[in-house]
């Protein structure tokens, strides 16, 4: 444990028993098993803790009760990023001590190999969360989730309905600070930063590019900075589905980024350049328009401008049936919680960082049946 974590923790522990009493706390209707999740690390609490908040969103999706268990010290850390706050404090989420057993039959998820667990795990399915920079061999991949916000308040209904609306232009909204405009993204990923795409939009089609909205005009490239002109969360999803390509532009630290996968769930078409961190890998001309590079990327552009109206609504088609087959983590869990019960998958790959979290010295023990391994 870091020692900032020790230092923090007599004001983070009361932070975090105020969270877990913020809501009555309850079962979902008609629930499911529960999603337990044991923590013996820190690692899942990067970026704010929202991969955290994200796992108990999509649970709550699919009506299981969420059941955290740690030290009352980790507990503490949790408390104190922005989005384990909003993950203590959802109704459906418990916390219990170490020595306590989960509900019997949950699907007990762990931040460490299975094991190098110390605690007593009977009568559970147990799966390993490997978090890193790279999926593992031989492993189902979790799908890179939505912002934890637009996955709670995700409606499955509403999705058809922002699909199907109108949709004209190319769009990004996004923060645009100095820490986007890092040479790791060269370095580590071979990619351009989001700043380096945004300024070789703004050179190359200067007189087309707008910071507000398309307004039904296809030849518009909206540029939108965040920081300085914020879309509210109750309006993100209309935004993007209003227009019909997406710029997917990297995050700070690794290449995808929640935006690129919310685009995706409403029919926004990814003009993507790490088309090869899906999994599946997304394909040029079927499901994304991929490029590389900077004088790729004006290619790209100028590709969609000749682009037909009926392959642009193929290629909408397809991004949605991607997004439902591949994307969707709400699918993903619900059937890691319920259809894999007699398989052998002890592990589960989480690409979500820069870096490896997890041991590259040995293969990972993960087997995952050749069925399953396309549908993840």
């Amino acid at each position: 444990m870091k020692l900032k974590h020790l230092l923090r923790y007599p004001f983070d522990i009361r932070l975090a028993e105020q969270q877990l009493a913020s809501t009555a706390k309850s079962a979902p209707e008609s629930a499911g098993a529960t999603i337990g999740i044991d923590l013996y690390t820190d690692h899942l609490l990067f970026d704010g803790g929202r991969h955290l908040a994200c796992l108990a969103a999509l649970a709550g999706k699919i009506n299981s009760p969420v059941t955290l268990r740690c030290s009352r010290v980790l507990l503490a850390a949790v408390a104190h990023k922005p989005h384990g706050g909003r993950f203590l404090a959802m109704p459906h989420v418990n916390w219990i001590e170490p020595a306590r057993p989960f509900p019997p039959h949950s699907l007990v998820l762990l931040d460490v190999d299975g094991g190098r667990a110390d605690r007593v795990l009977s009568r559970q399915r147990t799966v390993a969360m490997l978090i890193g920079r790279e999926p593992a061999a031989r492993t189902l991949v979790m799908p890179y989730p939505m912002h934890p916000q637009q996955t709670q308040d995700s409606i499955d209904g509403r999705f058809n309905t922002l699909r199907t609306q109108m949709k004209a232009g190319i769009f990004f909204a996004g923060n645009q600070n100095r820490r986007y405009g890092r040479d790791s993204m060269h370095s580590e990923f071979g990619v351009l930063s989001r700043l380096e795409i945004l300024s070789t939009l703004s050179k190359a089609f200067d007189v087309r590019i707008s910071a507000r909205e398309a307004d039904g005009r296809d030849d518009r490239i909206v540029l939108r900075d965040s920081a300085v002109d914020p879309i509210p969360a109750q309006d993100w999803m209309a935004t993007l589905a209003s227009h019909q390509f997406f710029l997917c532009c990297p995050g700070a630290s690794q290449p995808v980024c929640h935006n690129a996968i919310e685009a995706m769930s409403v029919g926004t078409i990814p003009i993507i350049e790490y088309a090869d961190r899906f999994h599946p890998e997304l394909v040029d001309g079927v499901n994304a328009i991929c490029f590389r590079g900077r004088k790729g990327l004006v290619a790209a552009i100028r590709r969609i401008d000749s682009m037909p109206p009926e392959k642009r609504a193929r290629l909408s088609r397809n991004v949605s049936h991607h997004y439902d087959e591949h994307l969707d983590g709400a699918r993903f869990l619900r059937r890691l919680r319920d259809d894999l019960n007699t398989d052998f998958v002890d592990q589960v790959s989480l690409p979500f960082h820069n870096r490896n979290f997890f041991s590259t010295a040995s293969p990972p023990s993960g087997r995952v049946p050749l069925s399953h391994s396309r549908a993840a």
